[in-house]
């Protein structure tokens, strides 16, 4: 049976892909996880490659900062992604340091004019350097940010003035309705930027939750699933807790994913 839905590469799952080589649509490939690979790590990863379309998503490229671009940074996404003829690049509508002082969230950027037009030219260097367009992840928002600008509308003008698409995901909406009471519907609705794809996860089912992506998709992530209206590829995340990948590829082939994702 062939899953609907791709999966978030982990470390520990690339033997028992290559062994058992299910039928996947896709494979999303964490840069991060593979900066410093050695050359044999480098190719198994070559060897999935053979089998599956790759989608290469980043962490650190910082977008929202007000510190000096990472260029050298920026061109081993583009080695990488070069390498392994990756599909589509994406990184987060975020920023991580102040005066080279990084932290480990993705922090969330204020809805302002000002904002809008420093990430947007930060995206257009970034786009220049690679030659390609990228996409950007909507964050989980904890606290109020300042601005007025809707949220799904800076999505939209950055799509407007760079080209760069929107990393969906319907996760990240969902934990931020439950701080804040931003409904995802709204969000989906204000979206009229270009699709690149989509993140599904669940997270702890806790009065103020994190998005820790530990566990399946909750019946809230596959029901705005089903309003997207879209032929994007569809990524499954799983990063706590993970189970060995024959416990995960059951769910990837469950009637629950599959229906979820059938167009």
């Amino acid at each position: 049976m062939r899953a609907r839905m791709g999966i978030s590469l982990r470390s520990e799952w690339v033997d028992p892909l290559l062994s058992a080589h299910p039928d996947l649509p896709a494979l999303e490939v964490l840069f991060e996880q593979w900066l410093f690979a050695t050359e044999p790590a480098l190719q198994k990863l070559h060897a999935l490659r053979e089998r599956y379309p790759f989608v290469l998503h980043c962490l650190s490229m910082n977008l929202g900062s007000c510190d000096p671009l990472d260029a050298e940074y920026v061109d081993e996404v583009g080695a990488f992604a070069k390498r392994f003829e990756v599909s589509a690049v994406s990184d987060h509508l975020s920023w991580r340091s102040t005066e080279g002082r990084w932290t480990l969230s993705l922090l969330p950027l204020p809805r302002t004019e000002e904002a809008l037009d420093h990430v947007c030219a930060r995206v257009g260097a970034v786009q220049d350097r690679l030659g390609r367009a990228i996409a950007l992840e909507n964050v989980s928002q904890y606290l109020e940010v300042p601005g007025d600008i809707p949220h799904a509308e800076m999505f939209n003008e950055l799509h407007r003035r760079t080209g760069a698409g929107v990393h969906l995901d319907l996760n990240n909406l969902l934990v931020t309705d439950r701080w804040l009471g931003e409904a995802p519907s709204t969000f989906l609705d204000a979206l009229s930027a270009e699709v690149a794809w989509i993140h599904v996860a669940g997270h702890a089912d806790v009065p103020l939750p994190v998005d820790d992506h530990s566990a399946l998709p909750s019946a809230d992530c596959l029901a705005l699933l089903d309003r997207v209206q879209t032929q994007a590829p569809v990524i499954f995340e799983w990063d706590r807790d993970r189970p060995p990948f024959d416990q995960v590829l059951p769910a990837l082939l469950s009637e629950r994913m599959q229906s979820a994702t059938a167009l």
